[in-house]
């Protein structure tokens, strides 16, 4: 392959990355250490990946953790958060990395916390990660979403769902305006029943997403088309399925057994 940017990419171990983490580096040394952790993550074989998890993937919980609770966010702060963003990426990447997040009770609450409009970055790989997480989780894996969100949004005295409005209105920035979208998607179609999913649709409605939709309808992106096309179609499917239903019972009580 071409030239490493620095040696410390191809001799780090799974071990060295984690002694290298619990010894507390910060700052720029920490955003070299997990630039060249994301390379290792993304191009090394699910076993290194199982070597780094078994200790890994709870320092760079702690990391984030850590840094997301800083009252004064530095500019290297703020990169060291996207950077840990991009190796929890990296790392659930394969089906045990996602095992080993999912089992983690912190990560979906550390994640919704990330939802952060005001880093447009960190915020598009964020609600994408979630986005698959609804997608390819198990059934129970969408109340955990949803409770992890609602508890990130209770911190700053939100509404749960108004970090993802404010994200769509950024109009400097269609990559997370097409993430937002596609995670909303991903939590009305999730749930089984018709009811929950209308539900969760008209919360996103009156959280600002019907004031905006018209907006984004103009913008003619392709990828964000395609969510807003995913989203008007599910609505109109929910709402045939309903009419249905109030169809049976109009029927039943015309003509009781």
């Amino acid at each position: 392959g071409g030239l490493k940017n620095s040696k410390h990419e191809c001799t780090l171990s799974s071990q060295e990355y984690i002694h290298e983490l619990r010894s507390g580096i910060a700052e720029e040394k920490l955003l070299n250490c997990l630039e060249s952790l994301r390379v290792s993550l993304t191009s090394n074989p699910v076993s290194w990946v199982n070597n780094f998890g078994h200790e890994g993937l709870g320092l760079l919980l702690d990391a984030l953790e850590r840094l997301l609770d800083k009252k004064q966010q530095e500019n290297i702060d703020k990169k060291n958060q996207h950077k840990l963003i991009q190796c929890l990426k990296a790392f659930m990447n394969n089906k045990y990395g996602l095992q080993r997040i999912l089992g983690d009770e912190r990560s979906l609450l550390l994640l919704s916390r990330a939802i952060d409009p005001k880093q447009p970055h960190m915020m598009t790989e964020t609600v994408k990660i979630l986005s698959a997480i609804c997608i390819v989780g198990e059934e129970k894996i969408l109340d955990k979403v949803l409770g992890a969100i609602t508890t990130a949004a209770e911190r700053n005295n939100r509404e749960r769902f108004s970090p993802v409005v404010e994200g769509l209105e950024n109009h400097e920035f269609l990559q997370l305006q097409a993430a937002c979208m596609q995670f909303i998607n991903a939590l009305v179609t999730s749930p089984e029943e018709l009811d929950f999913r209308i539900h969760l649709r008209n919360e996103f409605l009156r959280c600002g997403l019907k004031k905006i939709l018209p907006a984004l309808k103009e913008k003619e992106n392709e990828e964000l088309d395609i969510q807003l096309k995913v989203f008007d179609e599910s609505k109109e499917e929910d709402l045939i399925e309903l009419s249905h239903r109030l169809n049976d019972i109009r029927v039943e009580m015309e003509y009781p057994l």
